[in-house]
């Protein structure tokens, strides 16, 4: 696609363009909503404790704040829920079920940090049925203890966005909250969304953003999951072939639908201008994926393909791409760091990532590849300074945020980066 820099509010070229705003979502109580008996149901791991994620997620968001603009996605929503239409819509949207339908009028007369508090940490049942007070459902309308994954919800592409279709029902909600924030906060009108998730009523069809990575300006990497179907990807080629008329490519890579490879971003990642970090078995090893490639001309049509490998391919192609390994050499600490995480470093320039501490075995693979490893205290505490390293891998306790199933990059939602080339020499 043709390279069309403006002013926008939104701008993502790539995955490792300097950051200059991302969406986050400090956890609240929201996260004690989860017991053994729920945990599976909100797609938790484990019960993790709320004292111990917010104090490890603290020091993620002041770092942040330290090379980004950093907008909370609470304080964003209650702004866009002082405006009465905005409001009303909403509540229209999110109340579709027989149960909310009749407390509808009871949101509406709720104040807008009532309400905004009451989105995201739940309503809980009246019991005033005997349905409902037989029903072992404690909640009308179910808290959002994965919100803090504010990926998954929306993706920008240029100055475009895809609202995300959750694959499960208890995520559903993150996707009107966030299209709002991005329409209405944000000024971004509707016809700049490439996918309306939010809307989508066809199950086969779903997308999340931790499948979603821009390689570049006219490349996309997606990868298709339990998250992610075939049917959404089709999708956004037909509407990407609309909206730019011009040449681009989409590479698939086929996951295991499993839990511990939910989203791409848990096996491949883009961290350098010529590096990825990667899960090697999957990636370029003894259980390697399939991997497609779909190149589409300026009238929409396509040339689809299976690539012998992905790194290979992107090579061959100009782009000399070096792969790190998630969890260095040693198979199973391979196994047990991509289980936690270890692979889901997140970008704020080029080459310079923060992850968990945790995942140690990667951090050694980073620094034989040339990376400076330093804790974010230091940098918060200004006593080491992020423009006196080449290459630097940040990083941050983790150990009770990766038992809820992800990591920095799932965390963050970035809205606008400058402007990277990729180049393909």
């Amino acid at each position: 696609m043709n390279q069309n820099m403006n002013s926008s509010n939104l701008y993502i070229d790539s995955e490792i363009g300097e950051l200059e705003e991302v969406i986050i979502h400090t956890p609240g109580q929201e996260i004690e909503v989860i017991t053994p008996l729920t945990a599976e149901k909100l797609l938790y791991n484990d019960i993790i404790p709320l004292s111990v994620v917010r104090k490890q997620y603290t020091i993620l968001r002041d770092f942040l704040s330290l090379v980004a603009k950093t907008v909370e996605v609470k304080d964003v929503l209650l702004k866009v829920l002082e405006e009465k239409e905005t409001r009303a819509s909403l509540l229209e949207q999110l109340t579709g079920t027989e149960i909310l339908k009749t407390r509808r009028e009871e949101l509406a007369a709720m104040s807008a940090p009532t309400l905004c508090s009451s989105l995201i940490s739940g309503l809980k049942s009246r019991k005033n049925t005997l349905n409902s007070f037989l029903s072992d459902e404690e909640f009308d309308y179910f808290p959002l203890p994965n919100l803090y994954f504010t990926r998954d919800s929306v993706m920008v592409f240029r100055d475009h966005f895809i609202t995300g279709s959750m694959a499960n029902s208890v995520r559903e909600p993150e996707s009107f909250l966030m299209q709002k924030i991005i329409e209405k906060y944000y000024g971004v009108s509707p016809e700049r969304q490439i996918f309306d998730g939010a809307m989508n009523k066809d199950r086969g069809i779903t997308i999340e953003g931790g499948d979603f990575l821009v390689f570049s300006s006219n490349i996309l990497i997606i990868g298709l999951s339990e998250r992610t179907t075939p049917k959404a990807v089709d999708r956004i080629i037909e509407r990407l072939t609309a909206l730019f008329r011009t040449s681009f490519t989409v590479y698939c890579v086929i996951l295991p639908k499993k839990r511990e490879t939910i989203h791409l971003d848990m096996v491949f990642n883009i961290i350098n201008k010529n590096e990825v970090l990667i899960y090697e078995p999957y990636i370029t090893g003894e259980s390697q994926l399939k991997f497609v490639r779909i190149d589409v001309d300026e009238s929409g049509g396509k040339k689809i393909k299976y690539i012998r490998s992905l790194v290979e391919d992107f090579r061959e192609s100009g782009y000399p791409l070096e792969p790190v390994f998630c969890g260095g050499d040693d198979n199973r600490l391979r196994q047990r760091e991509q289980w936690l995480s270890g692979n889901n470093f997140f970008a704020f320039k080029p080459g310079k990532i923060i992850g968990y501490d945790c995942n140690e075995a990667t951090l050694k693979a980073l620094e034989r590849s040339g990376y400076s490893v330093c804790q974010a205290e230091r940098f918060i505490d200004g006593s080491a300074i992020i423009s006196d390293y080449e290459k630097l891998a940040v990083t941050i306790p983790g150990t009770d945020l990766a038992r809820g199933g992800g990591g920095v990059r799932c965390m963050t939602l970035p809205v606008r980066r400058k402007h990277y080339d990729m180049g393909n020499s």
